[in-house]
């Protein structure tokens, strides 16, 4: 009708907005779309960033995580040895069961020196820094002191012969002093803030340079370049001015050109192992290639615990510096990573460490172990692929050598002590271990609980 005002339309959304037939209470209809497809995947996201969190904020994750690659480690050391060491003993006539039986003492004693260095308290590291390095110090001393029957290897003079029954070689014990005594130093408040290049020299450089002094003494380049390591980690870490760094780096490869320069047996290692596959495969190169050919002949999954062949006489010191090559043929290529992950995963683990960790001590002193253990697993496996010259390293907790491995499982004793200081550390071990004695105490006969 004309003159009369219609009235608006409501809008189309008004009609989300619906009366109830029995009251003027309105009742809103949810306008949200119902969960998708699309959403689930962040929920998804969500949960798993939840989980890793969760796991990043363990705070006994460094501890379990340095033991289980510690004896991972621990154990396919001595499953390789044994294999390589077989052929050893069958050369020298010995039973080679009755041979590794007495060796397997020292794997006895490496795991009692790991069980105690992780329980022995953190104070008792910084209490005793300076004797266990006087300690190492004398040891290295012996072995150039006449009738102490100092023996070589290789060109080096680096061991001490007990009575003819077994060998120390005292620079592996010395690493091990020499990382506790750069944390305790570098821990040093004053020392880190001051500027004085004589302070840092002298308080850095005596134990430093005194050690790898007395190495170099017996001229074992490798353990020398692997203290050079050991050191350079620590004082990377603790922040040394970058011009008193790059000052030392210079000096550590003026050092080393000096010391294969002055040496035959070093400087035919050293410029020989770039042809040394091709140009003189029954001299300097023979090493290197049957070492290649082994990594070649394990493939995939390897020829199977044992069935190696480069280990009867064909492959040089199979058990000791090339037993990474014994590895790959007898478990291939997967069994390399395997190792390769380990030595990965416990880097990881120490950077954990050090990120956690609320002494000074602590960082400093993981920094020269992870320094000190993952530079000669690099020299080693370097050395074996064809990277690096041979300078007789030990790959760590799996070559043969009863030095090496006692010292690698105290080191590894350590970190587990230090991870047990770190926060909330120590009360989370202590409450996964009650039930368990609830449990023992429960199955000890006798025995009355209230």
């Amino acid at each position: 009708m004309a003159g009369r005002n219609k009235a608006p339309k409501a809008p189309r959304d008004a009609k989300l907005t619906k009366f109830s037939s029995r009251n003027s209470t309105p009742a809103l209809v949810d306008a949200s779309p119902a969960p998708g497809p699309s959403t689930v995947p962040s929920q998804e996201h969500s949960a798993l960033r939840d989980l890793s969190e969760g796991w990043k904020n363990q705070p006994v994750l460094s501890y379990y995580l340095v033991l289980v690659t510690t004896l991972l480690l621990f154990i396919i050391g001595f499953i390789l040895v044994f294999s390589a060491s077989t052929i050893t003993a069958l050369e020298s006539g010995v039973n080679p069961f009755l041979s590794f039986g007495k060796r397997s003492l020292i794997y006895v004693a490496a795991l009692l020196i790991l069980f105690i260095a992780s329980r022995v308290p953190l104070t008792f590291y910084q209490k005793w820094t300076w004797w266990f390095l006087g300690a190492a110090w004398l040891l290295q001393i012996m072995v150039f002191v006449p009738g102490m029957h100092g023996t070589s290897a290789g060109g080096n003079t680096n061991w001490i012969n007990l009575g003819g029954v077994f060998t120390i070689q005292p620079s592996e014990f010395m690493k091990l002093a020499l990382a506790v005594a750069l944390g305790r130093v570098l821990a040093d408040p004053e020392l880190r803030e001051a500027r004085d290049k004589k302070r840092w020299l002298i308080n850095v450089g005596v134990p430093a340079v005194g050690s790898l002094g007395l190495v170099m003494a017996g001229r074992d380049l490798g353990t020398a370049m692997v203290m050079a390591a050991l050191i350079l980690t620590a004082i990377f870490v603790a922040g040394i001015p970058w011009r008193y760094f790059a000052e030392i780096v210079l000096l550590g490869i003026f050092g080393v050109t000096v010391a294969v320069m002055s040496s035959a047996n070093r400087r035919r290692r050293v410029f020989g192992f770039m042809d040394a596959s091709t140009t003189d495969p029954t001299g300097i190169g023979y090493q290197r290639q049957h070492g290649l050919w082994s990594l070649a002949t394990g493939g995939l999954t390897g020829v199977g615990p044992g069935a190696s062949r480069e280990k009867w006489s064909y492959l040089p010191e199979a058990d000791t510096d090339y037993i990474f090559a014994i590895l790959g043929e007898e478990f291939g290529i997967l069994g390399t990573f395997l190792v390769l992950g380990l030595f990965v995963v416990m880097c990881l683990t120490m950077l954990r460490l050090m990120s956690r960790a609320t002494n000074p001590f602590v960082s400093y002193t993981v920094a020269g172990l992870m320094g000190w253990i993952f530079s000669q697993a690099i020299i080693n496996i370097g050395a074996v692929v064809g990277l690096l010259p041979i300078i007789g390293v030990p790959l760590p907790l799996i070559s043969s050598g009863g030095s090496s491995l006692l010292s690698i499982m105290a080191a590894m004793g350590m970190a587990m002590c230090f991870a047990r200081a770190e926060p909330g550390a120590g009360a989370a071990l202590k409450a996964r271990l009650r039930p368990l004695r609830r449990g023992a105490a429960v199955s000890l006969p006798g025995r009355v609980h209230r």
